[in-house]
Order: C-alpha cells, then sequence, then structure tokens
C-alpha cells in the first residue's frame, strides 16, 4: 500500500468533521408562512415540510425576517399584523413576541427586517392613538429592537405606507419601500433618513412614472441582491411595460438598476419578480412562470401552473424557484427547464405571507 494512504479511523473522522466550516455541511431551509397562524420550515433537499410551527395568540401569520447570523431564530408579523412572534426554529416553538399595541396605541406593522450582523430587528409602526370616541393617526416610525437583549432601544420618523424593509449588508443603512413612493434610504443608527432613491419619479425622458414594490425580498439569501417586478408607463401613450429592478446591498450607495423586459398586459401580469445572481435571469409568476434573459430580454422559457402565485422565489443556489405568497401549497420549478419538481403542501391558504430561506 503507498506509504501516504491512510486509513480514516472513526476518531479521526470526527475530527474532520470539527476542522470543517459550518457551510460545508449546513444545508438550506424554507421559512412560509400560512393560515391560520402557522410557520412551516422546509427542507429544501427533500422539498418536505419538516416542522410546522403553530404560533401564539391570533393570526394571521404574514411576513417573515430570519436572523441571518443567529439562524436558530425567525421572526414573524402576527396577531392582525399588532405583533412580531420570536421563533426558535431548533427548538420548534415560539419563544417571545414583541407586542406593538399598548392601551393608548393600536399599532399596526407589515414591514419588518434584521441587520445581517443580526443585533437589531427593524419594525416600521403605523400607529393610531385610542381616544374617547375617536381616533388620531401618529406619524409613522421605525422600532428598533436589540437581539442582545429583546428590549427597544430607539424609535426614529419613518414615511408613511411602507411595505418592506432591506438592511445594506455593512448594517449601516435601511431601506424602506412604500406604496407609489421613493425609496426612503435610513441611517438607523443616528435615527434619521439621509437620502432619497427615485423609483416612481425617475425623471427619464418618456417615462411618465415607475410602479413596483418588494413586498417579499428574500434579498440577504440570494448575495444581498433585492429585486422585484416594475412597471414603467410610458409619458405620451401610456403603454405600460414589465420590467425588473434591482439594489445590490453589497454596495455602500447603491443605484437602483431598471430594465424593462415585456409589453404588460392581462396574459403577462403579475405581482413580483425575481432576478438571480447565480444564473443571471429573471423571473416571474403569477398565471403562468416564465424565465427571461435581461441582457437579451428574450423569454426562454414559460410554462403554466395550476395555480395562482403571488411571487417566485429563487432558491439560494439558483437550482430552483419556489412560487408561493397565495396557494395552500408551494410549487417547486427547475430553474433551468422550469419543470414542475413538486408541490409542498401547507394544508391553508399563505393569503399573502411570507417566504425566506435560512441555512441551518
Amino acid at each position: 500500500m503507498n506509504a501516504r494512504a491512510r486509513i480514516l479511523t472513526p476518531s479521526l473522522f470526527s475530527l474532520l468533521l470539527i476542522a470543517l466550516p459550518q457551510s460545508a455541511w449546513a444545508k438550506w431551509y424554507l421559512l412560509a408562512t400560512s393560515a391560520p397562524n402557522t410557520l412551516h420550515v422546509i427542507d429544501t433537499e427533500t422539498d418536505t415540510v419538516v416542522k410546522k410551527i403553530a404560533l401564539e395568540g391570533r393570526g394571521p401569520a404574514l411576513n417573515i425576517a430570519p436572523n441571518p447570523a443567529r439562524p436558530q431564530y425567525a421572526y414573524v408579523v402576527n396577531n392582525l399584523a399588532q405583533s412580531v412572534a420570536m421563533v426558535d426554529l431548533d427548538e420548534g416553538k415560539q419563544v417571545t413576541s414583541f407586542d406593538l399595541s399598548s392601551d393608548g396605541e393600536l399599532v399596526r406593522t407589515q414591514a419588518i427586517d434584521v441587520n445581517p450582523q443580526g443585533t437589531r430587528l427593524y419594525i416600521h409602526e403605523m400607529p393610531i392613538k385610542k381616544e374617547l370616541g375617536r381616533y388620531e393617526i401618529q406619524d409613522n416610525r421605525i422600532k428598533v429592537i436589540d437581539l442582545d437583549t429583546n428590549t427597544v432601544i430607539k424609535t426614529f420618523p419613518a414615511p408613511r405606507q411602507i411595505m418592506a424593509l432591506a438592511s445594506a449588508k455593512d448594517g449601516k443603512r435601511l431601506y424602506a419601500f412604500g406604496v407609489g413612493g421613493d425609496i426612503a434610504v435610513l441611517d438607523p443608527e443616528q435615527g434619521t433618513q439621509v437620502d432619497t432613491i427615485p423609483l416612481v419619479n425617475r425623471n427619464i425622458t418618456g417615462i411618465k412614472r415607475t410602479d413596483g414594490l418588494p413586498i417579499w425580498n428574500p434579498y440577504q439569501e440570494n448575495d444581498f441582491l433585492l429585486s422585484f417586478a416594475i412597471v414603467t408607463t410610458d409619458a405620451i401613450t401610456g403603454q405600460m411595460t414589465l420590467g425588473i429592478a434591482a439594489l445590490d446591498l453589497k454596495q455602500p450607495d447603491p443605484e437602483l438598476l431598471t430594465i424593462e423586459l415585456h409589453p404588460f398586459s392581462a396574459d403577462t401580469y403579475v405581482l413580483n419578480g425575481a432576478w438571480s445572481p447565480r444564473n443571471n435571469k429573471v423571473y416571474f409568476a403569477y398565471n403562468s412562470i416564465w424565465k427571461v434573459d435581461p441582457t437579451t430580454r428574450q423569454v426562454e422559457k414559460a410554462g403554466a401552473v395550476d395555480n395562482t402565485y403571488f411571487s417566485p422565489f429563487v432558491h439560494p443556489e439558483g437550482k430552483k424557484i419556489y412560487c408561493g405568497g397565495n396557494w395552500h401549497d408551494i410549487a417547486v420549478y427547475d430553474a433551468e427547464t422550469l419543470e414542475l419538481l413538486t408541490k409542498i403542501e401547507l394544508g391553508h391558504s399563505q393569503a399573502g405571507g411570507g417566504i425566506r430561506f435560512v441555512k441551518r
């Protein structure tokens, strides 16, 4: 036998496993919410539900924010959008809840995010002051929770109608996306708005306005490329064109990239889209699923779906597309061929609920 050959004993094998980085043996799970108030943990290697976590209180379970630095934990909007549940994914249970409303205020949220360092939970709050016989609308705000102590450390003013939040990779900026508005750039440490990225009002010749909103945004899992469908309106003809927008949140001062791809019509109606950083393809889904090359702007593949799905979600490894957000199942497609691989049954409708990925 070659003198360099060695028998791998059990003890040596154990040492080898310990020496391997976590990324060598960790794998991706998909987190999905559904009615009435449930968080599903799905193994993306087998595309099967491995845990169903019933959340406390009332539903519905909505948006999800995983903790990228502490992937044991995820945060879920629930309780009629008046609470954020903290869920231990390993233990399969809710461990605490951050209640937003109080005796004097009715507070709801649609947008939450955890910074990449795993130390801050950001919650966009829409408060209403409760008075005798009347309600008074208050200014919107961002609540910041220290995840080392699970305590509120500050609140600061924020724009209205915010539906999604996203953090820069270095954690120094927080991006807020609202209905029919431009993108607000916030400094979460100072508690101020420091910039605006034009989205609706981009002052581009020939374009009257641009509309788009990353309601579901698994950007951290996809190399911090935040992407979403847009619709541009021609200033003269009023013709609408479907496209894709993207922000590279690894950059300290990212520019909004937009590409017009296809005429927007009843046949091509979508709520959202996704740009895969793995293969540089754009995916849309609603009553069908299709793949577009953003360079040539040509539709490369198209396929039928059995149900209406609100959004496609690109697996972080780029090999599969998960379509969900609406129905009682999640449809899984091959990212290259758009062949339907399987359907993951949730038991209840997602009803606009979130989908995120986490590596465990």
